[in-house]
C-alpha cells in the first residue's frame, strides 16, 4: 500500500483576505509549489487527494522558489478561471409544480458565456502566512468578493489553526474544509449541484457566510496511516449588515472526520452540525435566524482494476432554517427551509483524461409553505445523474463535462423531468 503523504516541511497558514477559493488546479499553485496538478488533486479535478488536503491544512505556504533560495520570503502569483455553460431541461416545474416554458428558463435552453469569471492572486507571504484573493463574476450574482484568513501552527503530527472568512456563496465551512463531499462547494465530483449532492440541495455547503473557525488535525491516532480532522466555529449567513445584523445572528457549527486505510482503499467517515440562533414573533422586529442541521458523510478513494475510483455518500438527517422578523423571505438567501436528503456519487477514471460519473439523490422538502400549492413540490423520490469529464490541453489545461439527470418527483401531479448540462472550464 502506498504511504500517505502527510508531512510538509512548511506548516502554517493565513489565507489572508481571499474570496472563497474554488480550486480547479489553479496554475498559481503549480507555479508556487513546482508540482504538477496531479500531486495535490485526484485525476477528477478539482477534488483533493491526501497531499492536497495537507497542503490546504498547512496554509498553502509551500514554495519551491523559497525552498531553492533557503529563505522565508513571499511567493505571490495570479490566476484566472473562466467557465462557460449550456443547460437544457425538459418539463422542469416551477415552485407551484406546473411546467412553465418562459424565455431565459432552462426549459428553453440557456447559454452562459461566461458562466463564471474569476481572478485570483495569492500564495505564500512568509513561512507562517499565506494569502488568497478572489474577485468573481457569476451570471446570477454579478460581481463578488469573498475571503478567508487562516493562521496555522505545525504540530508533531499535524496542525492547529484559526480561520476567519467571508464567502459570497461557498457556505459556513469555507474557512477550512478539505474533503470532496460537497460540504465546501468548490470541492465536489459533479458540476451539477442540486440534483446530485445532498449538502448542496439542502444549501449547507453553499450560501454567503462570514465566520471564524478553529481546526486541528493529527496523524497516527490508532495506526501509522490514519488521520483525524476536527473544527468548530461560528458564522453568520451573510457578508454585510444589509439585511441581517451579523453579530446578532451567529450560528455555532462543528465538523469531524476520521480517515483510515482499508486494504488498498482510503476511507473517510465524517459528521457535521450547525445548531443555534433565535427567532422572533414580530414581523417588524430585526431579522433573526435559527438553524438546526445534522449530517454525516463518507468518502472512499482508491483504485479498482488499476483505475482511480472515488465514492461519496452523504445523509442529511435534519436541516431546518427559520428566518423571522423584518425582511424574512424577501430574497432567496433569506427563505426558511425544512428538509432532509441522501446522495451517493462515484467517479472512475478510465485513463488520465476521461472520467465517468454516476449519482443518486433523494430529497424530502418538509417545509410548510404559506402558499399551499408549493407544499411537497420540491420532493424528489430519485434523481439519477450520469456524466463524463474530459481533461485536455489546448494552450492551457481545460476540462469539458457533460452531465444528464433523470428526476422522479415525490408529488404525483409533478411531471418527471430531465436536465442536461455542458460546461467548459479554462484556468490560466
Amino acid at each position: 500500500m502506498k504511504k500517505r503523504l502527510y508531512t510538509l516541511p512548511l506548516g502554517a497558514v493565513i489565507a489572508l483576505i481571499g474570496i472563497s477559493n474554488q480550486l480547479h488546479a489553479l496554475p498559481m499553485f503549480t507555479k508556487q509549489t513546482g508540482f504538477d496538478c496531479a500531486v495535490c488533486h485526484m485525476q477528477g479535478m478539482p477534488k483533493l487527494n491526501s497531499f492536497g488536503r495537507n497542503f490546504m491544512l498547512s496554509g498553502m505556504t509551500m514554495s519551491q522558489k523559497v525552498a531553492d533560495m533557503n529563505s522565508s520570503s513571499s511567493d505571490i502569483n495570479p490566476s484566472l478561471l473562466i467557465k462557460a455553460k449550456y443547460e437544457k431541461s425538459w418539463d422542469k416545474p416551477s415552485k407551484s409544480g406546473w411546467v412553465q416554458d418562459k424565455p431565459g428558463k432552462t426549459n428553453e435552453g440557456r447559454w452562459s458565456i461566461p458562466r463564471t469569471a474569476l481572478a485570483y492572486v495569492g500564495g505564500r507571504i512568509n513561512e507562517n502566512i499565506g494569502a488568497l484573493l478572489r474577485l468573481s463574476y457569476r451570471e446570477e450574482h454579478n460581481e463578488a468578493i469573498s475571503g478567508k484568513a487562516i493562521y496555522a501552527k505545525e504540530t508533531d503530527n499535524g496542525h492547529i489553526g484559526l480561520a476567519f472568512y467571508s464567502s459570497s456563496n461557498f457556505g459556513p465551512f469555507s474557512g477550512m474544509e478539505i474533503y470532496n463531499t460537497g460540504l465546501y462547494k468548490p470541492i465536489r465530483t459533479f458540476e451539477s449541484r442540486k440534483l446530485v449532492n445532498a449538502t448542496q440541495i439542502c444549501e449547507i455547503g453553499t450560501g454567503s457566510a462570514t465566520g471564524l473557525q478553529v481546526y486541528y488535525d493529527t496523524n497516527s491516532i490508532f495506526g501509522e496511516e490514519d488521520h483525524l480532522f476536527g473544527t468548530i466555529g461560528m458564522y453568520a449567513p451573510g457578508q454585510d449588515n444589509l439585511y441581517l445584523n451579523l453579530t446578532d445572528n451567529l450560528l455555532p457549527f462543528a465538523r469531524v472526520a476520521y480517515e483510515f486505510p482499508i486494504g488498498e482503499y482510503n476511507l473517510i467517515l465524517g459528521a457535521f452540525t450547525i445548531v443555534g440562533g433565535t427567532t422572533t414573533n414580530s414581523e417588524n422586529a430585526a431579522l433573526r435566524v435559527k438553524r438546526e442541521t445534522y449530517g454525516i458523510d463518507i468518502q472512499l478513494e482508491g483504485e479498482i482494476f488499476e483505475k482511480s475510483l472515488s465514492i461519496i455518500a452523504t445523509n442529511i438527517f435534519k436541516n431546518k432554517v427559520d428566518y423571522t422578523g423584518y425582511g424574512a423571505g424577501s430574497t432567496e438567501d433569506l427563505e426558511s427551509q425544512d428538509n432532509d436528503a441522501f446522495s451517493i456519487e462515484g467517479q472512475i477514471m478510465m485513463n488520465d483524461d476521461i472520467g465517468l460519473k454516476l449519482s443518486y439523490l433523494r430529497f424530502n422538502d418538509r417545509y410548510d409553505y404559506k402558499k399551499k400549492n408549493y407544499i411537497n413540490v420540491q420532493d424528489i423520490n430519485s434523481a439519477i445523474t450520469a456524466g463524463i469529464d474530459y481533461n485536455f490541453v489546448a494552450y492551457v489545461p481545460m476540462k469539458f463535462a457533460i452531465e444528464y439527470s433523470w428526476v422522479k418527483p415525490g408529488l404525483e401531479r409533478v411531471k418527471d423531468h430531465s436536465y442536461v448540462l455542458f460546461t467548459l472550464t479554462l484556468p490560466f
